[in-house]
């Protein structure tokens, strides 16, 4: 269960529905010509390809306007493509009320569709591919019960959560459609609602808006436990695979063992019908054995460890690589950061700066397209 901390955001809810704030316009195209146009993808993704990138997470700030999300999308586009990728995935909040709560809506930190378009025109110039990504955030979820998370959902009407879910997601999808997204992403880690039959009508009212691929992203446990029963084309993993019995010292090789044994739990063999859609890990000692918890800046206590999450990085790729896996999204890239200013110093939950930066790129580099 990944528990994670995403910065010193205030979250007012706005219970409206649809991927969009009160003053957000219609979507219809959006024009860039102010902006200088970005860096080309050296090998643009084609089918088949692994799709090789980064989950960009976007909290909406106040103030934001369409000149700074202009530049902050090139910024890290350039980025991206200067960094080897050929795709990118653009996660999101919305929120609820509570663990029981039967409805979904936007909040003050889902960005507007007139705002998220432009990211998605940037990227699409630059030649990424584009996955369109909704996260439910959880901080209503803990403010009610400290072990809740968005796994553990148990709505009081489930049929009422996913009507309003359907209709959250309608301008979503409608956006994905008219600004080159290859993939939306219908769920992300909503374990406990997995073997609900909403997902069907969910899935119906989906193909009227976006024609493209359909996916879900399930916890790293759920996946290996059981068959994840949402009925889309394509499965993802946020992959914070445990490894107990590794210390601060063990070699990629190590860790790719542990990978590979809890993969095994699942499948051995080949995965090429699975993507990695998050991996990530806090630089700091001793987080192999929790990688999903996120305290950042060595609030644990923990030393920083900048090695760690290196070679997690390492042995991730490895994995991905022999198993002929689908893709791998490296978890993430803030939509506000400026990659060329980060230290070493900043937040230990980034790789902006750190070795690791260094092992992502010679992955997406050497690996065979």
């Amino acid at each position: 269960m990944p528990v994670r901390l995403y910065g010193a955001v205030v979250l007012v809810l706005l219970l409206t529905a649809g991927c969009v704030s009160p003053a957000a316009a219609p979507v219809t195209p959006v024009a860039t010509s102010r902006t200088p146009a970005p860096a080309k993808v050296a090998h643009p993704w084609r089918p088949g390809d692994p799709q090789l990138g980064a989950q960009i997470l976007w909290y909406a700030y106040p103030g934001e306007t369409d000149a700074s999300v202009r530049a902050d999308a090139l910024r890290l586009v350039n980025y991206m493509v200067r960094r080897q990728m050929n795709a990118m995935s653009v996660t999101f909040p919305f929120t609820t009320t509570g663990p029981t709560a039967s409805r979904v809506a936007a909040s003050s930190g889902t960005p507007s569709v007139r705002h998220l378009a432009m990211l998605l025109d940037t990227a699409a110039a630059a030649g990424l591919r584009i996955t369109v990504r909704p996260l439910l955030d959880e901080k209503s979820l803990l403010a009610k019960d400290p072990l809740a998370w968005r796994g553990s959902l148990a709505p009081a009407d489930r049929a009422a959560w996913f009507r309003s879910y359907e209709a959250f997601l309608a301008p979503c999808l409608t956006l994905a459609a008219r600004h080159h997204a290859s993939t939306f992403v219908l769920g992300v880690e909503l374990t406990s609602l997995e073997d609900d039959p909403g997902w069907r009508t969910l899935i119906t009212a989906a193909r009227k808006r976006f024609t493209g691929e359909l996916s879900y992203d399930a916890n790293w446990d759920d996946y290996v436990s059981r068959h994840v029963p949402v009925p889309v084309e394509h499965l993802g993993v946020d992959a914070y695979f445990p490894l107990d019995g590794l210390g601060d010292e063990a070699t990629v090789a190590q860790i790719a063992a542990g990978w590979e044994h809890w993969l095994d739990r699942k499948s051995t063999g080949t995965l090429p019908r699975i993507v990695l859609s998050e991996v990530g890990i806090i630089a700091e000692d001793g987080a192999y054995r929790h990688p999903a918890v996120w305290k950042g800046g060595g609030q644990g206590g923990a030393k920083p460890n900048p090695t760690v999450q290196k070679r997690w990085f390492e042995a991730a790729c490895q994995v991905a690589r022999a198993r002929d896996m689908a893709g791998l999204y490296w978890w993430n890239l803030d939509f506000h950061a400026d990659p060329d200013a980060a230290a070493p110093s900043d937040s230990l939950t980034s790789f902006l700066g750190r070795p690791a930066e260094t092992a992502l790129t010679s992955c997406f580099r050497t690996w065979p397209r």
